[in-house]
């Protein structure tokens, strides 16, 4: 046995040693023209839009499909057309009218081997398959639209109830990525949730479970053929691994740590990518479970938790505080000086916490099972939180999950309180998606992401919404977030930029500021330095 151990010692050693040996030596070693990015996944869930949830779907989305309007690539300040030329929004805000470029083709698909032409069937299509509740988790938003087919080119859509920003929902994020309607129906939902047919820069070539999707060149795309040759997405959970495979030039790019000492070790031998907006990781607890359903045992638990604890373990160039769900750089954001003014910043207190546990009927804290992804930046939060809880005499079971597994296990409501990391377009979204009572999950009318099963501001998300005057409209959602906190429902933690190492080889073709496809973007102009 000591001989093994002395063996296994000898070995991790002598791959240190590898590592170590640097990335210049071995980064440029694969001279051909496809980019090779590693994920913090073990598989794709999904690559059908409307079945997205971790950034390898997005990713991979990001590169197959197209929206009606895009966010300029690398900056989401910035809202341009994509499949529309152009657009127009009635002067009630109650439609918008889109009209489309024409001859753009799809990828080639059985019995189409050059693609077919996007018309106006495909968006109305796509509205549709977004209003069903089987081919899509955004089902409770689409179903406010109704689709009306002008000619093979125009198309307006109306809204039923008044929205906040409804083109949002037709961008290229999310179930705003455009489907083809005969591609769909040829392949089958099945297949399309791993070989999808899109308009996007490159196309699905191959797929394999649990290791890598190759995409290659769309030499159709409208836009102008990719200047890569092709993206590999190779799925690789252990973060030594992709290191690893960056150092020796396997990969080009790979998801990193979003943790301050793996970023100052990774700026050694690598190109640091650090951008925005980042996403909010926050806890949503489940008001329907007991202890839960308590308010006290909610406040003890936040009082417990130290954000300055976690933001700390994070480090300064990953992370930044939140205090509310909605960002302060959102309109109806709060941040935390005004959350503090409002005396709901629920400052670490032990002793508080211990305090409130027993007024709830727990004076010596309780045990919890929780189930988490595997994804770190989850994972090792939570891991967290419950050395912190501990100290109140909460102990956390947690039962680790991949990533895909995990989406699917919360939507199914298995957990007495969630971590969910995320970024949504606007206040509206953010709000109604976690905190209507139609977005509880499995129980809602229109189930998405309300974990908490909380129903005490339906009627001011429904109030806000119908607002006109937009300082008004602030107010209600501000007014809202006050609620959320006063009720110790949803406790955010902070905001966690994207964090990704690659060689020097890559020439993105624009600047990476901020994005919602949750990754080093890469698309038509991307290419690799010889």
């Amino acid at each position: 046995m000591e001989k093994y151990y002395k063996l296994r010692s000898l070995a991790v050693l002598f791959i240190a040693v590898l590592m170590i040996a640097g990335l210049s030596q071995d980064v440029g070693a694969a001279k051909d023209n496809i980019l090779r990015i590693a994920f913090d996944s073990g598989d794709t869930k999904s690559m059908d839009p409307g079945r997205s949830f971790g950034t390898q779907d997005m990713a991979l989305q990001d590169m197959i499909f197209n929206g009606l309007l895009r966010y300029k690539p690398g900056d989401i300040s910035v809202i341009e057309t994509d499949l529309a030329e152009r657009y127009e929004v009635s002067g009630d805000g109650m439609a918008m009218t889109f009209y489309l470029r024409k001859g753009v083709m799809s990828h080639p698909f059985k019995g189409y081997p050059d693609g077919i032409e996007l018309t106006t069937e495909d968006i109305a299509y796509n509205i549709k398959k977004n209003q069903d509740p089987k081919t899509s988790t955004y089902s409770s938003t689409y179903m406010n639209f109704e689709a009306e087919i002008i000619d093979k080119y125009t198309i307006k859509i109306k809204l039923k109830e008044r929205m906040v920003q409804p083109e949002l929902f037709f961008t290229d994020y999310r179930g705003g990525f455009v489907i083809l309607k005969k591609a769909f129906e040829t392949i089958g939902a099945l297949r399309h949730n791993t070989s999808p047919v899109g308009t996007g820069p490159f196309k699905v070539d191959k797929y394999i479970p649990g290791q890598k999707v190759i995409l290659k060149a769309h030499d159709k795309y409208f836009r102008g053929k990719p200047k890569l040759d092709a993206v590999e997405a190779l799925f690789m959970p252990d973060i030594n691994a992709r290191e690893f495979a960056l150092r020796k030039g396997e990969i080009d790019v790979m998801e990193g740590m979003r943790e301050q000492p793996w970023i100052e070790k990774m700026k050694k031998v690598s190109i640091v990518e650090i951008f925005g907006p980042g996403e909010i990781n926050h806890l949503n607890f489940n008001v329907s479970r007991k202890p839960f359903d308590n308010k006290k045992v909610r406040q003890a638990l936040m009082y417990a938790t130290s954000r300055d604890e976690l933001l700390t373990f994070v480090g300064a160039d990953a992370a930044d505080p939140m205090c509310s769900i909605i960002p302060p750089f959102m309109k109806g954001g709060l941040s935390c000086d005004d959350i503090a003014k409002k005396g709901l910043l629920y400052k670490h207190d032990i002793e508080k916490a211990k305090k409130l546990l027993a007024e709830a009927g727990y004076p010596n804290g309780f045990d919890v099972e929780e189930t988490i992804t595997e994804r770190l930046s989850y994972r090792r939060s939570m891991e967290n939180i419950q050395a912190q809880w501990k100290k109140v005499g909460v102990n956390i079971k947690l039962n680790v999950v991949d990533h895909a597994t995990y989406h699917t296990k919360i939507r199914q409501d298995v957990n007495p309180f969630t971590m969910y990391i995320c970024m949504r377009p606007n206040a509206d979204i953010f709000l109604s998606w976690f905190f209507h009572s139609d977005a509880i999950v499995v129980s809602g009318k229109r189930p998405v992401t309300n974990f908490s099963h909380y129903t005490l501001v339906d009627d001011l998300i429904i109030k806000a919404r119908n607002e006109t005057d937009s300082a008004k409209q602030e107010e209600i959602w501000r007014q809202i977030q006050t609620k959320l906190l006063e009720d110790g429902i949803n406790y955010p933690m902070y905001v966690l930029k994207f964090v990704f190492a690659r060689n020097d080889r890559i020439d993105w073709g624009f600047e990476q500021k901020a994005v919602l496809a949750l990754y080093t973007q890469i698309n038509e102009q991307t290419s690799l330095k010889k």
